[in-house]
């Protein structure tokens, strides 16, 4: 796109487009009453009056030579006086006297005289005397004056109904439109029944305004139809979960063999892993109260070295080892759980990629980092489904909740995670809390 047509690619309002187009069509009407008036002033000078002079000059000295004596006219439009050599013609105006033959015009050589009269004259001499024809243009110089000042009036009420047309246009176009939109900005959408107001004196806005309300009513069923299914899924959940919770700690109570016992401390897991799942859901399935939410603090320093301690178990079978690299102190506005489970993800994450090296866990300057050695990671892939979490509202099929929930916890409480290649190999996945930090 060039530098010409960058200014009309931005968006524009359908009133400034109006306003433009009226303003061009402004100003090509007074162009043409412009144009049009000085063409009519032209015509006082137009050539066809030396014409017209020429060939009446050349007919009355063929009738004088001819001897045909008949009057000439010195009254009207066109007037023509006939002096013989040596005399004066009496009724001839005084600036036509003496001067030497040729064509004159009021506008010309005799602009400075004080007469009211606009003519064109022809002086010519003929072997008897001198003939001396007038055109008297003033009608014609009156009529376009009248034009002129016509046109002056018409440009001016142009002028002003394109100003009235502009200003109607932003009185009953741009002001409710803009109150509409100030309207449905103001809005909040945890207020049930809000609706926009139908009074609009202008059909086309009534129009808007009921379709926005019938939206507005689907939504908010479709809303109580979603937060009652959640209520009714977090009720069916909880209660299987704390069924197979009490049985895993009754079995505990009974001798078991041996081989049992990893099984029933995955179990476990199994169960926890899914209850903080569950509570996460639901407090990310809630919209963010507008005022401040009860603050829940979390001393993530001393909750980092038990989320590592919880994973180890996913080590056994592996030659990967987890290390705790430097924690500072750090308190955190953010539920216990939902810690879990966003740096639990990024732990078990590097866990399932890495057979063997290490998994570098520390806590610096507000900002969580999970670095494995690489063996079997791909950074570029990690990335990739993680970009892809940001874009979709849901997780993409067969990808799990793990980033999909990473994500929404970084939406809710203002966080950031980076994912990248390590200098010295394998991947660092960065999660910046410091918009949370708590300081006591």
């Amino acid at each position: 796109m060039n530098r010409w047509s960058r200014p009309f690619a931005r968006s524009r309002s359908v009133h400034w487009g109006v306003s433009v187009a009226l303003i061009v069509f402004g100003a090509v009407m007074l162009s043409a009453l412009a144009l049009q008036s000085y063409s009519s002033q032209l015509l006082v000078e137009h050539k066809i009056w030396r014409d017209i002079l020429a060939a009446v000059s050349n007919d009355h000295a063929a009738r004088i030579e001819q001897g045909q004596g008949i009057p000439l006219p010195d009254s009207g439009i066109i007037r023509s006086w006939y002096v013989k050599k040596g005399e004066n013609a009496a009724s001839m105006p005084r600036y036509l006297v003496g001067v030497a033959p040729g064509h004159y015009s009021s506008e010309g050589i005799f602009e400075n005289i004080d007469t009211r009269d606009i003519f064109h004259a022809l002086v010519v001499d003929i072997p008897s005397g001198r003939l001396v024809t007038v055109v008297d243009v003033s009608e014609l110089e009156a009529l376009q004056n009248r034009y002129s000042i016509l046109s002056v009036i018409l440009a001016a009420i142009i002028s002003i109904l394109i100003g009235g047309v502009i200003a109607w246009l932003h009185a009953n176009l741009v002001r409710p439109v803009k109150d509409l939109a100030d309207r449905l900005q103001s809005m909040d959408p945890g207020t049930a029944g809000a609706r926009l107001p139908a009074t609009y004196r202008h059909e086309e806005l009534q129009t808007i305004a009921h379709a926005t309300n019938a939206l507005l009513e689907r939504m908010e069923r479709f809303v109580e139809r979603e937060r009652s299914l959640l209520d009714q899924a977090s009720h069916e959940f909880r209660t299987p979960i704390a069924v197979i919770s009490g049985a895993v700690d009754v079995l505990k109570q009974i001798p078991l063999p041996e081989t049992s016992t990893p099984a029933l401390r995955r179990i476990e897991h199994a169960v926890a892993d899914l209850s903080e799942t569950m509570v996460a859901l639901l407090y990310l399935g809630r919209e963010a109260d507008p005022g401040p939410e009860p603050m829940d603090v979390t001393a993530l320093h001393e909750l980092l070295p038990r989320l590592i301690q919880d994973h180890e178990h996913l080590l056994r079978n592996s030659s990967a080892q987890l290390r705790i690299d430097e924690i500072e102190t750090t308190f955190v506005t953010v539920p216990d759980s939902l810690v879990r489970i966003a740096v639990g993800n990024l732990i078990r994450n590097a866990i399932e990629n890495t057979d063997a090296g290490f998994v570098r866990v520390s806590l610096v300057n507000g900002v969580v980092s999970v670095a494995d050695s690489g063996s079997g990671f791909d950074p570029v892939e990690a990335a990739r489904r993680y970009r892809d979490s940001l874009r979709h509202a849901a997780p993409a099929r067969g990808q799990g909740l793990g980033l999909f929930l990473i994500h929404r916890i970084c939406d809710r409480f203002g966080w950031s995670l980076s994912i990248e290649s390590s200098a010295v190999g394998g991947t660092r996945a960065a999660l910046d809390v410091r918009a949370s930090i708590f300081v006591p």
